[in-house]
Order: C-alpha cells, then sequence, then structure tokens
C-alpha cells in the first residue's frame, strides 16, 4: 500500500497537496488525514497508490464533433528536485517561489515513442468525450515503479497563465500564447455556432478625408 499519497477528493489549484501527503507508513497516514479533515472538514479524502515514475501531460484543444487537436506532450523534469523530497507536482510548486518545489522542478517535451504517445492522446479523447470536456482540457499521467502508465487527473479547466503547462506545450509547436488562447475561443464558438459580427466601419467626421483602401 505504500508509498501512499492523500489529498482531498475535490478542489483547486492544489490545496491540501503538499510534501507531507505523501506518506510511507501507517502513522504517517493517520496524522496526515487528521490535518485534512482540520483544513477540510467537508471534504473526502482521497487515498492513492504513489507513483513514482515519470509524469506526462496530454492536452487536446477543440470537441468532438469538429475534432480533437494534440499539443505536444510534456514531462515533467524532477532530476535537479531535492532527493530529500517528494517527486510531485503540489501546493508549494504552484503558490511558494522560495520552495525547492518552484525553483527546482523543470519541464520538457515528452520523449515517449510514438506508439505510446498516440495511446495516450487516445486515451485522453476517449475522456474528453465521455466526461463531457469542452473546447479544451489536460490529462496528466504518471508511471508506476514498472513502467506502467496512470491516469492521474482530468482537469478541464487547466490554467492559462502564460507560464502553466497548457502554454508550454503550445510552445513546443511554435504556438504563441495569444494563438492559443485563440484557438480554445475558436473552439467554443464553433462548439456553439458562434458567427463573429464584421465591426463597423466609423464614418469620418465631416471634412475629414478617408484613405483610398
Amino acid at each position: 500500500m505504500f508509498p501512499a499519497i492523500l489529498k482531498p477528493n475535490y478542489g483547486d489549484s492544489s490545496q491540501g497537496i503538499t510534501k507531507d501527503a505523501v506518506v510511507h507508513n501507517e502513522k504517517g497516514l493517520l496524522d496526515y488525514l487528521e490535518r485534512l479533515r482540520a483544513e477540510f472538514p467537508r471534504r473526502p479524502v482521497l487515498v492513492q497508490e504513489f507513483l513514482t515514475g515519470a509524469e506526462y501531460s496530454v492536452s487536446l484543444v477543440g470537441n468532438p464533433d469538429q475534432g480533437l487537436r494534440a499539443l505536444p506532450m510534456l514531462e515533467v523534469d524532477y532530476s535537479g528536485l531535492d532527493a530529500q523530497l517528494p517527486k510531485i507536482l503540489g501546493y508549494e510548486s504552484k503558490w511558494e517561489p522560495d520552495s525547492p518545489f518552484w525553483t527546482q522542478i523543470k519541464y520538457q517535451e515528452a520523449q515517449l515513442p510514438d506508439h505510446i504517445q498516440a495511446q495516450l492522446i487516445e486515451h485522453s479523447a476517449r475522456l474528453f468525450e465521455r466526461l463531457g470536456c469542452r473546447d479544451y482540457a489536460r490529462f496528466d499521467f504518471r508511471a508506476d515503479a514498472k513502467g506502467e502508465i496512470k491516469l492521474l487527473e482530468v482537469n478541464p479547466n487547466p490554467g492559462w497563465c502564460w507560464d502553466g503547462k497548457f502554454n508550454l506545450m503550445a510552445s513546443y509547436a511554435g504556438i504563441r500564447y495569444s494563438e492559443l488562447l485563440g484557438q480554445v475561443l475558436a473552439a467554443a464558438e464553433e462548439r456553439l455556432g458562434i458567427v463573429a459580427k464584421p465591426q463597423p466601419v466609423p464614418l469620418p467626421a465631416p471634412g475629414q478625408l478617408v484613405a483610398a483602401q
């Protein structure tokens, strides 16, 4: 059963997922369970196998009826993280700039065999449709100690921040931040059948010359 990881069963921004969330024995599990119950009294707690292998992300843009496009896959690089710390992307990695989780964890384009990438993208596309995701979503996977890749999380609303995973993955394909957001908006417009209205041309002021087109 150990190592295990404890987390609130629902929430946002990795609340409740800290370096102490990874436990290696029963005492550690009970201690962190008590802490989560105190901090999040109305939330059930999820106890999972802690996966120790490589961590990957798949991002999809679009919708099943109009087509889904996969961005290049991302891998989390934990090689620079202090060996005494658990290899996780938790609260510290997102909200504590002085934390080694913030400063020592890096990201890179995944170097998986093509057929493995294709499988993960196919699995993600199925989850996208079955879970009712819309316009864009991110799917996180991680390998266990034996190398078997398992689903970590489906994120139907991954952060749009410029330095987040979603934009990093777009950059691997040479897609600019503004272009990425434009693709998401275009997917929503297509799904909703929205046709952009032409912008009205302002009339010139009396006596003002209009440049030839």
